[in-house]
């Protein structure tokens, strides 16, 4: 079985106990979604994605914050029309 992506932050999900509800279909990891399982804001989960991206890849706040822009633009979840 291949790992889903989470579709809001594109974290791969190899275990059910990392799907926002516990559903393995569940589209949104845990990091994305609150304790009852709804999508959390964009803004929320970006800047959740900045300081991982700062921290991960040691970098500064502007280089974080460009390539988690390009990244969250290329996600189902932020690919909403009108």
């Amino acid at each position: 079985m291949s790992a889903k992506r989470c579709e809001a932050c594109g974290m791969p999900m190899t275990h059910q106990s990392q799907h926002g509800n516990g559903d393995a279909d569940y589209p949104y990891c845990i990091y994305c979604t609150d304790s009852a399982g709804n999508l959390k804001p964009r803004s929320e989960i970006r800047e959740g994605m900045i300081h991982y991206v700062m921290k991960s890849e040691n970098c500064q706040r502007p280089q974080a914050e460009a390539e988690v822009d390009k990244q969250l633009n290329t996600l189902p979840a932020w690919q909403m029309t009108g």
